[in-house]
């Protein structure tokens, strides 16, 4: 909605428009998203680093993959079913 604001014209008040900031997570997963589709990764790579990563362990693997900062880094949330 815009809003009035006294300003220096000959009326008084002049409109003007405000936004709305987009929610810092959706802003940081488009940024990523962007990344990621230039990289390319499939999930056999993600899910292969994260192995590496981890040292192997499965638990340390579900952790990995199911993170906050892996959903931030590539701009999708993964599901593990099973």
């Amino acid at each position: 909605m815009a809003k009035r604001t006294a300003g220096k014209t000959k009326g008084g008040t002049v409109r003007r428009q405000g936004r709305r900031v987009m929610p810092a997570l959706r802003r940081t997963a488009k940024r990523a998203r962007v990344a990621a589709q230039k990289a390319q990764l499939t999930v056999g790579e993600v899910i292969a680093a994260a192995f590496d990563t981890a040292g192997g362990e499965m638990n340390g693997v579900l952790e990995l993959v199911t993170s906050p900062q892996m959903t931030r880094a590539l701009g999708r949330r993964i599901v593990v079913v099973g």
